[in-house]
């Protein structure tokens, strides 16, 4: 449910504004210098590229000269803050960035923005637009930026686990002048629902989980016999997210996968095969392409074993069974003890969800429900061969509205306990570096 990127905002005008073509016999000034940090300097048109940015994200830019130099400073400030980590980074001979790490990361962010046009010849155009002379010109340009994001991002990384950048928790006060400061601003409230659910999964049976097996073991043995594994991923693997892709799941850290795949795919050496590791989706054929730090490169190969009639019915036997015992007053927790789909990391407790976000048949279901109702079963089928049954019971229903204080609390200390250690950290660097303002 994450949004997707707008187009604009990531094809950026490079040049910001192109300088006047100067008079005979008059120096013509191609860049000026916005501020130094240490021994790089941010040049002018590095602002405005970052002013479009944000005004093609939306952003209105003051028409007024004295608003429009503050927010040129806001952004200069930015970037000075950027390049300071950056060179922190490179500083630090722990983090390393591979060519293949931001190879991956262009292709992902070309592709995202090459498939929100209808020809390739609108892309070019857009491209041209950008002033981007052509697709190669753009691809260097997201190279040197992935290339940066990657370096940023390890460093933090690396601070968070050797505890050098623990948050320090904002003051009451600090709290209350945040609310009433992004008051205005803040989007109201969603109606939101709170539930306790048991979701029954429909479980194969023991012929199609023996099939499937059996099918994983022998194109594992083929594997194991020099067979290409990118052909076999696309010839059997059932995942669509990467069958076309050879099996590809990129650079990955742990709590990305179920435990079982995690378990097995964390202890892989580079190049081995495993044997077929059963999760909730079905039989995976994992390999571990490369290993740095704390992330990894894999591959996989997915075979789902078949679910018959039978099955479906067998599991909606069971949810019909929940949702009497819920009427008869039957206690929740030995309920979802019994049925409940904890190998499929499903959640028993579901509190001020958003009811929009909810899938279509839940929303249904909730139309005219009331505290202590028991829903279900509903068939949960999202077309990724795990098809569930689920019984909820509703605890609180809260209408639409404004956010309160107490309702973001937490999340604002997050937030702010977040911001306070980048800033101590920020101020440290600048307490070590030449920065000089010019703008």
């Amino acid at each position: 449910m994450r949004p997707k990127a707008v187009v604009p905002a990531v094809l950026l005008l490079l040049a910001g504004v192109p300088p006047l073509a100067a008079q005979e016999g008059e120096f013509e000034e191609i860049d000026r210098i916005a501020a130094i940090v240490g021994d790089s300097v941010i040049p002018m048109s590095r602002v405005e590229e970052e002013l479009n940015v944000r005004r093609q994200q939306g952003y209105q830019v003051p028409e007024d000269s004295g608003e429009r130099r503050q927010l040129m400073r806001e952004i200069v400030d930015y970037l000075i803050n950027q390049q300071l980590i950056l060179q922190a980074a490179l500083r630090d001979t722990t983090i390393a960035v591979s060519e293949q790490e931001i190879q991956s990361a262009v292709d992902r962010a070309y592709r995202e923005v090459r498939d929100q046009f209808g020809s390739e010849l609108d892309f070019r155009r857009q491209l041209e637009t950008s002033n981007f002379g052509t697709p190669e010109e753009y691809r260097r340009w997201l190279a040197d930026q992935q290339r940066t994001e990657l370096l940023r991002n390890q460093l933090l990384q690396r601070m968070r686990e050797r505890g050098d950048l623990t948050p320090l928790a904002p003051t009451e006060a600090e709290l209350r002048d945040f609310y009433q400061q992004a008051r205005e601003q803040q989007q109201r409230r969603p109606a939101t629902v709170s539930f306790r659910q048991v979701v029954v999964r429909v479980k194969p049976d023991s012929v199609a989980l023996d099939s499937a097996r059996t099918l994983g073991d022998s194109i594992v043995a083929e594997l194991r016999d020099d067979a290409d594994f990118a052909v076999a991923a696309r010839r059997f693997s059932q995942d669509p997210g990467s069958r076309e892709q050879g099996g590809e799941l990129g650079w990955v850290r742990r709590g990305n996968f179920v435990p079982q795949f995690e378990a097995m795919a964390f202890q892989l050496r580079p190049g081995q095969i495993s044997p077929p590791v059963l999760t909730v989706f079905g039989y995976h054929i994992i390999e571990v392409q490369r290993v740095q730090a704390a992330e990894i490169q894999v591959r996989h190969i997915l075979i789902r074993p078949a679910l018959t009639e039978e099955d479906r019915q067998r599991a909606r036997a069971d949810a019909e069974a929940v949702a009497q015992a819920f009427l008869d007053g039957a206690p929740f927790d030995s309920l979802a003890a019994q049925y409940h789909d904890y190998f499929g990391q499903e959640q028993t407790l579901v509190e001020d969800f958003p009811q929009e976000q909810l899938p279509q048949n839940y929303r249904d279901a909730l139309t005219g429900a009331t505290p202590d109702d028991v829903i279900g079963p509903l068939l949960l089928d999202e077309g990724d061969g795990r098809p569930k049954y689920v019984v909820m019971q509703v605890e609180e229903l809260r209408p639409e509205g404004e956010y309160s204080f107490e309702d973001l609390r937490d999340q604002m200390r997050n937030m702010l306990s977040e911001q306070n250690a980048m800033q101590r950290f920020l101020q440290t660097l600048r307490d070590a570096t030449y920065v000089e303002v010019r703008l």
